[in-house]
């Protein structure tokens, strides 16, 4: 029976195209492509790495994209170029160490322009595709635009979310995905059913959903007084897969420990002293140049990075994480849980993106998992195929973010977005049941994707987050914006050259999905 380390990586960007693309752009280059020539490579080497791994719609519709392919061959040029020039610049300086660094840049992006143009064709959706196909690896989906579903408040919405996430899946990769991300790890009492009407068979939630008890991460923002929940003990485990109570869906529990293990940058491996530092550039580049070195130290106090000390550091802490993981195993057996199940989910842009040692450090730990004989890696569909009967469970509404339930998106930050989003909807349902003009009924389409694009988490943890806010708010109103001219156009059924013109031109800014 297989038991073990089930990893699950949940791949999100929102739709980045005509919107300012680099984030998605460094994530291809630091992760996407990286993620794929490592499972190659191990699977070329007979290192059998089980993966589950979670493709989000919009992301989807991006990587397919001509226009997106293009545009990241000159990323990568341009990445090599600053590359080069800061080597001459650290040369000059007599800053060795640095120069060296940029040198490592220079052929990293090399190796990235190649992979991805000879190896991967220049098609990493279709290198994703050829991995399943190939490797064991298992592809999921998630919600059309990553919305916060606990939070969406019209049924149809809900339907639409989930409905076009599993089409445009569908579409693109050729085959319907069984299992499904809920966004955030964003679970409420109901979903079930709608997720179970459209086929799919199991989903992921946050630790204390099943379990009970305090939440992992415990808030402390600029809302006052903390508002994490403290959910009742259940004396159930995440070491088990469960069916939600009275529906055919099945559930796996996010294990706490082990995710903030590597997650957290303050208590896990990421914030070690010689990994790379993500918030230090270098001024005439944007490149980063050096480690995390002590995090009580301010930027311009961090000493250089030293890429083969870094993974040197690797190797130790994949051990370090393989023996966590195999003592965990041996205490769910102590206790009761035969066949136990340790499920480590975490964002794939965590590795190599933010922290730049992470896909090295995911090929450490598959080579070190593949030389257990007692335990291995683990995917979704054989456990369940496997266990009969699985246990039932009742749920706590929830997620992963700070407090346990829904203050990452929700809270004083961002009441307007949703009061913003409640007009949006008012305006399309304003609409129902009007007969519509060949134009009317493209702008109608039209202001649905950009309703969907409003829905986005992303814009609402920014917010909360500050972090590039300013970019998150403006994404947000220029889509409201957008449906509001289209919605007017509809009322008044006129469209001269003009509105058609730019009916088309929004047609192609937004096309996320067909």
């Amino acid at each position: 029976m297989d038991y073990g380390l089930m990893l699950v990586l949940h791949s999100h960007l929102p739709y980045l195209k005509h919107h300012g693309e680099d984030w998605l752009f460094e994530a291809m280059a630091e992760t996407y492509v990286p993620l794929v020539m490592t499972w190659s490579r191990l699977l070329a080497e007979d290192v059998r790495a089980c993966v589950t791994i979670s493709l989000s719609p919009t992301l989807i519709q991006q990587l397919a994209s001509d226009y997106i392919r293009k545009g990241f061959l000159q990323y990568l040029k341009e990445c090599e170029k600053k590359a080069r020039s800061d080597e001459r610049h650290y040369s000059a300086a007599g800053e060795q160490e640095l120069a060296r660094v940029a040198r490592d840049y220079q052929r990293f992006y090399q190796e990235v322009r190649r992979s991805y143009q000879v190896d991967l064709g220049g098609d990493l959706l279709g290198a994703f595709k050829d991995l399943r196909e190939r490797v064991p690896l298992e592809i999921i989906t998630t919600a059309a635009t990553h919305s916060y579903l606990p939070l969406l408040k019209d049924q149809s919405g809900l339907e639409r979310q989930i409905a076009m996430g599993k089409a445009s899946f569908a579409k693109h990769l050729g085959f319907e995905p069984r299992g499904f991300w809920l966004p955030e790890c964003g679970y409420y009492p109901g979903i079930e059913e709608i997720l179970t009407r459209h086929g799919f068979e199991y989903v992921f939630v946050d630790g204390h959903a099943i379990e009970g008890g305090r939440p992992a991460q415990v808030f402390s923002g600029p809302y006052g007084i903390s508002e994490e929940e403290v959910f009742s003990e259940t004396g159930l485990s995440t070491y088990s897969p469960y069916m939600v109570e009275g529906h055919n869906l099945k559930v796996f529990g996010r294990n706490a420990m082990i995710s903030q293990q590597v997650w957290s940058k303050d208590n896990g491996y990421p914030g070690d002293p010689h990994y790379r530092e993500y918030h230090k550039k270098a001024s005439q580049s944007g490149l980063k140049y050096w480690r995390v070195t002590d995090r009580g130290l301010d930027q311009g106090s961090k000493a250089p990075y030293d890429r083969e000390e870094a993974l040197r550091i690797t190797k130790q802490h994949a051990g370090h994480f393989v023996r966590m993981v195999g003592d965990m195993l041996k205490e769910a057996d102590k206790i009761g849980y035969p066949n136990p199940l340790v499920v480590a989910c975490y964002d794939t842009e965590l590795f190599g993106h933010w922290w730049w040692e992470g896909v090295d450090w995911l090929e450490e730990v598959a080579r070190q998992v593949a030389g257990k004989h007692n335990w291995k890696m683990v995917l979704p569909s054989r456990v369940l195929a496997q266990r009969d009967p699985i246990p039932s469970a009742k749920l706590f509404e929830s997620s992963w973010g700070a407090g346990g339930k829904h203050l990452g998106w929700s809270n004083n930050e961002t009441s307007w977005m949703w009061d913003t989003l409640d007009k949006a909807r008012e305006e399309l349902s304003l609409l129902e049941g009007t007969v519509l003009s060949k134009w009317a009924e493209r702008a109608h389409q039209q202001a649905i994707k950009e309703l969907m694009l409003m829905e986005s988490s992303d814009w609402f943890f920014m917010v909360t987050n500050n972090y590039t806010r300013d970019y998150a708010v403006k994404r947000f109103l220029d889509h409201f914006a957008k449906l509001i001219r289209l919605t007017s156009l509809i009322k008044l059924n006129r469209f001269d050259a003009g509105d058609q013109s730019w009916v088309m031109k929004i047609e192609q800014e937004d096309r996320c999905f067909n």
